[in-house]
């Protein structure tokens, strides 16, 4: 009979204890689309690689214009020249495939940089909105609900807007 009246005295002073939690969501995803931090990484990483993806447009028109009149003039070019016209080809496919793979490459990098820079923005944003509105724990990841009254994900947006400025 003891062990019951201890089990519930403790049950219940864990759910007093739980009930004092003040627990908050964010929505990751709308936090980090929306924030200026964002939409600003976003566009210098499209203004810094944009002279190398018009090179690689560039190339690929080159490859196909030079397929093009390949194919409408095969019939007139001798089996030496037809080799010579695919190598060229060949080669400039190759080298676009190559470019493309470096420029995927970098930009994946340059991405990952970037997002990594405005996480820590947003943890900073999540550490004060935390400690001002005296939150215990608040989540970010994938959670099966959150009600209106636990979601912050616009203190949060707000926070990063006011370190933006």
């Amino acid at each position: 009979m003891m062990k019951i009246v201890a089990f519930a005295l403790l049950m219940f002073g864990v759910t007093l204890h739980a009930e004092s939690l003040k627990i908050g969501y964010i929505n990751i995803d709308h936090v980090v689309s929306s924030s200026p931090q964002f939409i600003q990484a976003n566009q210098t990483v499209i203004k810094e690689f944009q002279p190398q993806e018009r090179l690689l447009l560039k190339l690929g028109k080159q490859i196909q214009l030079l397929a093009d009149t390949f194919n409408k003039n095969s019939k007139t070019l001798t089996p030496s020249e037809q080799k010579i016209e695919i190598q060229k080809i060949t080669f400039l496919e190759r080298q676009l495939k190559q470019q493309a793979r470096t420029l995927k490459k970098q930009l994946k990098l340059k991405n990952e940089l970037e997002l990594g820079n405005i996480q820590a923005l947003i943890n900073k944003a999540i550490k004060v909105v935390a400690e001002e509105q005296n939150f215990d724990l608040i989540l970010y990841q994938e959670v099966a609900f959150a009600s209106k009254r636990v979601n912050i994900t616009s203190a949060i947006s707000q926070k990063l807007r006011q370190i933006f400025e």
